[in-house]
C-alpha cells in the first residue's frame, strides 16, 4: 500500500511539473499576433470561502504569472449572495461558484461561460456515535438538511429514493450547515447532513470529537455509475481573452494538485490568507474531503448532465429549467 500511495504522490508532482510546462508555452502564446507586442490584461476573480476557494489557495497565496503584462485579483467572499451580484453586474471576469446556480444565470442572459469543475461534492451524513455508521442505520431516524429544494437537499433525496427498499427515515429542515452542526454538537446521537468544511468543524475534539460520517459523493456514483457530481466550477467572461483563460485554468488545475499532494502546507496558506475563521486542524482535514479535481468544461458535461437531469426531477428552476445549451461550455 505505501508503495502505491507514493507511486501516486510522485505521478501527481509529474503532473504538476508538466502543468507549469504546459503554462510557459502557452503564455508565450499570449503575444500580438500582429506585432508581436504583449497584450495588456487585467482581471478579477471572486471565489466563496470554504471548498472552492480551496481549489485556488495555493495560486492566491503564490500569485503565478499568467504573462508579461496580464494583472489580476482575488476576492473571497461568503455565501452566494456576492456570486449573483458578480455575474448580474459583471464586476468579476472569472466566478467560481456552484454549477447550478452559474447555469441558472446564464440562462438569462449574463455573458459567461463554464470553464471547468474544481469540486465534486462536499456532502457527507454525520453523527457522533461510537458505533459504525451505513446507510442501514438511516431507517426510522430522523435526518437534520439544510438546503431544502437546494443542490444538498436533491442530492440527499436521490440517493434515499435508491435505498428505499431498505431505509426510510424522516427529515427535519433547518436554515444552513451551521445551523445542522450545532444540533449534532447538541446531540451527538443526531445525524446531520454537513458540507466541507463545516463537518471538519463540527469533528474537532471540542465539538463532536467521534463523529462518523457517510461520503454522499461515493453514494451518488454507486446510483448514477459516473463520477461525482461536479458541485462547483469556474465561470468566465465571454470577453476575457481565451489565452489568458486557458492560462488560468492550467494554473489552478497545478494549484488543486498542489492541495492534494502538499495539504498541509496549502493548509496553512488558507490560514494566513485568513478564510473565515477556520483553524489548521480544519482545513487539513476539510482538504482531503472536498473533493478537488480540475475537469474542463466539456470533460465535466456528461457528469454535468447526469446531476442536473436529477435536479430537473426535482426542481428545474434550480438550473433555468432546461439542459443547458452548447454556448453554455467554453472550449
Amino acid at each position: 500500500m505505501l508503495k502505491k500511495q507514493k507511486r501516486g504522490i510522485k505521478l501527481k508532482k509529474i503532473t504538476s511539473i508538466i502543468l507549469v510546462i504546459a503554462l510557459v508555452f502557452l503564455l508565450a502564446s499570449c503575444k500580438d499576433e500582429n506585432n508581436g507586442e504583449v497584450k495588456s490584461v487585467e482581471f478579477s476573480v471572486i471565489a466563496p470561502v470554504g471548498s472552492p476557494a480551496l481549489a485556488q489557495t495555493f495560486m492566491e497565496s503564490t500569485l503565478p504569472s499568467l504573462g508579461d503584462n496580464v494583472t489580476y485579483d482575488i476576492e473571497i467572499v461568503s455565501g452566494v449572495d456576492p456570486l449573483i451580484v458578480a455575474f448580474g453586474s459583471e464586476s468579476h471576469e472569472i466566478i467560481y461558484a456552484p454549477t447550478n446556480l452559474g447555469a441558472k444565470l446564464i440562462s438569462t442572459g449574463v455573458p459567461y461561460k463554464f470553464a471547468g469543475t474544481v469540486v465534486w461534492g462536499n456532502l457527507y451524513l454525520a453523527t457522533g456515535t461510537d458505533e459504525e455508521f451505513t446507510m442501514a442505520d438511516l431507517d426510522g431516524k430522523d435526518i437534520v438538511v439544510f438546503g431544502q429544494n437546494a443542490t444538498p437537499d436533491i442530492i440527499l433525496q436521490t440517493i434515499l429514493d435508491a435505498y428505499t427498499w431498505v431505509v426510510e427515515p424522516t427529515i427535519t429542515y433547518v436554515a444552513d450547515a451551521g445551523t445542522a452542526m450545532g444540533e449534532v454538537v447538541l446531540d451527538p446521537s443526531k445525524i446531520v447532513l454537513l458540507a466541507e468544511p463545516v463537518l471538519s468543524v463540527a469533528s474537532l475534539p471540542s465539538k463532536v470529537g467521534n463523529m462518523k460520517s457517510i461520503d454522499l459523493q461515493a453514494e451518488w456514483a454507486k446510483i448514477t455509475g459516473d463520477n461525482s457530481y461536479p458541485q462547483a466550477g469556474i465561470f468566465v467572461h465571454e470577453d476575457l481573452d481565451k489565452d489568458v483563460v486557458e492560462a488560468y485554468l492550467l494554473a489552478v488545475q497545478n494549484s488543486i494538485n498542489e492541495a492534494l499532494t502538499n495539504t498541509a502546507a496549502v493548509a496553512q496558506m488558507a490560514v494566513d490568507l485568513e478564510y473565515g475563521t477556520f483553524p489548521l486542524p480544519v482545513l487539513l482535514g476539510a482538504i482531503p474531503r472536498s473533493n478537488l479535481e480540475f475537469m474542463s468544461a466539456l470533460d465535466s458535461r456528461t457528469d454535468l448532465e447526469t446531476y442536473f437531469g436529477y435536479i430537473i426531477a426535482i426542481n428545474p428552476a434550480l438550473i433555468g429549467g432546461a439542459l443547458p445549451e452548447d454556448s453554455f461550455y467554453f472550449e
